[in-house]
């Protein structure tokens, strides 16, 4: 084999090896996109059966306040009612506008950084709420706790006495006040879905500093 053979051979051998480093990264590409798609499909999932699950418990704040069917007799007895409707209706819209905003986003190869942002962005918003729905939230689990079974309070003191109706009502507040502190140390309150797109970002990231190192070295 005469030089121009070799020169030859070598030319061809390195086209065949680009060809497969381009196709070796095309297929990792194509699995980031696959396992994306697949966990924005799970998240689309999630944000709707919150939004109906919203949707419900505003409907029937909205029952209460019309039926009223604990027989409230006065107006002060209402406000632990229109805290949680309020709040429910703040994040009810939050969540319908989330929800939509991430329909209307998928998970493109040819674009597949730009729209793994997007979706980290849009799942940022839900983890980490605007002060207004913080607030909001913490006003509903303040509202349910306690002031909820406040309203409650004259009739149990009328029933029970007045040691009865307080030692019942506390009992329901510390009831769930318990519930509620269990469901978060078991992790009720914690989202870490933004953080999994944020790892398909990185590993895609290393791949085309992987890529562009080898071209620079070719």
């Amino acid at each position: 084999m005469n030089f121009e053979d070799l020169k030859t051979a070598w030319q061809e051998y390195d086209i065949k090896l680009q060809s497969t480093q381009a196709l070796s990264d095309k297929l990792i590409v194509s699995m980031i996109k696959e396992r994306s798609a697949s966990r924005l499909s799970k998240v689309k999932r999630r944000f709707n059966f919150l939004s109906l699950y919203l949707a419900g418990w505003t409907f029937v704040g909205l029952c209460i306040l019309i039926g009223n069917p604990f027989d409230y007799s006065q107006s002060i007895e209402f406000i632990p009612i229109w805290i949680n409707f309020i709040c429910m209706l703040l994040l009810l819209f939050a969540m319908i506008n989330l929800t939509l905003n991430l329909h209307k986003t998928e998970v493109n190869q040819d674009s597949l950084h730009s729209s793994v942002n997007k979706i980290i962005a849009i799942i940022s918003e839900y983890e980490k709420p605007a002060p207004i729905l913080r607030w909001a939230l913490r006003l509903l689990i303040f509202s349910g706790t306690f002031l909820f079974p406040l309203s409650f309070l004259p009739r149990k003191i009328e029933r029970l006495g007045i040691w009865g109706g307080v030692g019942d009502m506390l009992i329901s507040i510390l009831i769930s006040a318990a519930l509620i502190y269990i469901a978060h140390k078991l992790g009720a309150f914690k989202h870490h879905q933004a953080e999994k797109f944020q790892e398909d970002l990185r590993e895609l990231d290393e791949l085309k500093s992987l890529s562009k190192e080898m071209q620079q070295q070719d």
